[in-house]
């Protein structure tokens, strides 16, 4: 079952053909107004004002008053209408109305004429984001048009029954998929959380929160003192036959997500440049991160068992034994080295760290054994963010192979 008219996996009892129909012909359709911000009556009232980015919040910024929804353009909506983001960076966005408010022209919403469901409507329009902005929208910028969307044509089953169901489906995947992203959301704030408190803040050398039996007064420590520092020198261009898929691995900032390495999408080098620069060869305990163009973006090698450098646009920091690198891979998370990386970046149209940045780079630390319980502690806590993340991502991932089979 898998022609033009037909999906590929289908919910028991549904044989019929779908048909398609353009979605100006099954919904009733309207954009909204701004009112004219120089009235201060028209603002600060009880009725939410929906913005583009807000179509899928329980809640918005902005509120106007009767007054500013009677003397404009915007337009009232109800929960459970479709909304579509029409202008700007959200072009392309859906979702389904969860409060009662007004809309501005950035919004289309949309409402089923014919009791066609509007979760069927969602994410059919969720599966083709990608392909309308491709087709309406030159690369990727510029408005789409109330006229644009209600032109578009899709394919659904005349049994409304069927539409319920892949509705209700998709609604079970999205709202497992919020609920994950929630609790991802915690823990990263409990870690950042934790860093404020388990760390003396500025002008301190007390944290606030520390383990049992650790009391003495942090340590006042210059980076260049208690590590050796590196960037490599940059090459001269390889040919593309120079590079090889089974040489020593290259990492760039690029491979790093949150601190976690993609050893699949790294980069390989010929021996004979990695035999260049021995000294830049990786050990774990190492910390690695981007000192050019976006900088930060740490990592900490660990259970390296492969040959693997950095390239030019990295830096490599070896601390020595008086510095666990766990701990200092939280420094590097921290604020204050965020505030380093704000300074070189601001009035710099390619800000650059350079080796004598962090040479004088201070920091406090506690004695190496609780340096230990810090960083081993912290790194539990990533760990446990990186697993809901991965978790957070296969869901998606699940959804969009869901949404390839399930719709015509």
């Amino acid at each position: 079952m898998n022609n033009n008219y037909t999906p590929e996996i289908r919910f028991l009892g549904f044989t019929a053909d779908w048909e398609q129909r353009k979605l100006g012909d099954i919904t009733e359709s309207y954009s909204g107004g701004t009112p004219s911000v120089g009235k201060k009556s028209y603002y600060g009232g009880s009725i939410p004002f929906i913005r583009s980015a807000e179509i899928n919040s329980d809640s918005t910024e902005l509120f106007i008053t009767e007054e500013g929804l009677n003397h404009s353009s915007a337009k009232m909506v109800d929960t459970g209408d479709i909304l579509y983001a029409l202008y700007g960076a959200t072009s392309g966005e859906v979702g389904i109305s969860r409060i009662q408010g007004a809309i501005n022209q950035a919004i289309l919403v949309m409402k089923p004429k014919f009791g066609d469901d509007s979760y069927f409507i969602t994410q059919w329009l969720k599966k083709q984001k990608s392909t309308i902005i491709n087709t309406y929208l030159q690369g990727g910028q510029g408005n789409l048009s109330g006229s644009i969307v209600k032109d578009l044509s899709l394919s659904l089953p005349s049994d409304k029954r069927e539409q319920k169901q892949i509705g209700n489906f998709f609604k079970q995947l999205d709202d497992t998929i919020a609920l994950q992203q929630q609790e991802l959301t915690t823990l990263k704030q409990t870690k950042q959380g934790f860093l404020q408190k388990m760390f003396p803040k500025e002008g301190e050398s007390l944290p606030e929160v520390r383990f049992q039996g650790f009391t003495g007064d942090w340590e006042q420590i210059r980076l260049g003192d208690r590590a050796t520092i590196k960037g490599r020198l940059g090459w001269k261009s390889l040919k593309q036959e120079e590079y090889t898929s089974d040489g020593p691995s290259m990492i760039a900032g690029k491979h790093i997500n949150n601190g976690v390495i993609d050893w699949n999408v790294v980069d390989h080098i010929p021996q004979w440049r990695y035999d260049e620069s021995p000294e830049i060869m990786l050990k774990n305990g190492d910390l690695i991160f981007s000192k050019d163009g976006s900088l930060g973006n740490p990592a900490l090698i660990s259970d390296l068992n492969i040959s693997a450098t950095i390239n030019s646009t990295m830096m490599l920091v070896r601390v020595d034994e008086t510095i666990d690198p766990s701990f200092f891979y939280q420094v590097m998370k921290s604020e204050k080295f965020e505030r380093l990386i704000y300074l070189k970046v601001s009035g710099s149209s390619i800000p650059h760290l350079f080796q004598a940045d962090m040479n004088e780079f201070m920091f406090l630390a506690p004695v190496k054994e609780e340096q230990i319980k810090i960083g081993n502690f912290l790194k539990q806590l990533d760990d446990t963010i990186a697993l809901h993340q991965r978790e957070l991502d296969a869901l998606k991932q699940t959804k969009k192979a869901f949404l390839q089979k399930m719709f015509v």
